[in-house]
């Protein structure tokens, strides 16, 4: 598990040596995700703002399958969005050794300062951010508020976000395969959501 960058460092570390066989070793290698959740107009608000609230801040955002950008159709988002902050409002953050506690720190000052550098750069950008304010208990630790940011675009991403931030993406109904082609664009494909209530 790592950056796409680790795993070619691994790769070529094991192309200059060879198995016991004698032939190259092989690599299998969990890189990440820049992990999508694309909700239609069909999807029920509430079950996709629990599920999404889950999956983007538990374990402070900190795993390779939790969501990162959650692709709302237009003619849901201004109903969803609203709830998912009041839901976020809810988050309480903390020391996780307390059951009241769902958002811990992240791992480290580098992890921390490269979260809040990204969310400085998206706010400087001119994107609509919103965060969960911070107790005064945390002001001693590397945490990182629980925090939404709108974009226009998967491209407007810088790689992996990872953390507790989540990028919200609207998408007009006739560009719903559009959308699914950026999010495969962007070269991560670990986990991947859909919440409708259209089998097909």
């Amino acid at each position: 598990t790592g950056s796409t960058e680790a795993a070619q460092s691994i790769n070529r570390s094991l192309a200059r040596r060879l198995g016991r066989d004698g032939k190259p070793l092989p690599l299998i290698a969990e890189t990440g995700g820049q992990n999508a959740l694309v909700a239609d107009s069909s999807a029920l608000p509430e079950q996709l703002v629990m599920d999404a609230l889950t999956s983007a801040f538990d374990s402070a955002g900190q795993r390779c399958s939790a969501l990162r950008v959650l692709c709302l159709q237009e003619d849901i988002a201004d109903r969803v969005v609203p709830l998912l902050e009041g839901a976020m409002a809810e988050l309480g953050v903390g020391n996780p050794d307390r059951l009241s506690v769902d958002v811990g720190p992240v791992i480290s000052t580098d992890a921390q300062k490269r979260l809040l550098d990204h969310i400085a750069r998206m706010r400087a950008a001119g994107h609509r951010v919103h965060q969960v304010a911070l107790p005064a208990e945390t002001q001693h630790g590397t945490f990182v508020p629980p925090t939404l940011i709108e974009i226009g675009a998967v491209s407007d991403l810088p790689g992996e976000v990872f953390g507790p931030v989540l990028h919200v993406l609207r998408y007009k109904r006739e560009r719903m395969v559009d959308t699914i082609k950026a999010v495969n664009a962007t070269g991560f494909g670990l986990t991947f959501g859909v919440h409708s209530r259209i089998d097909e």
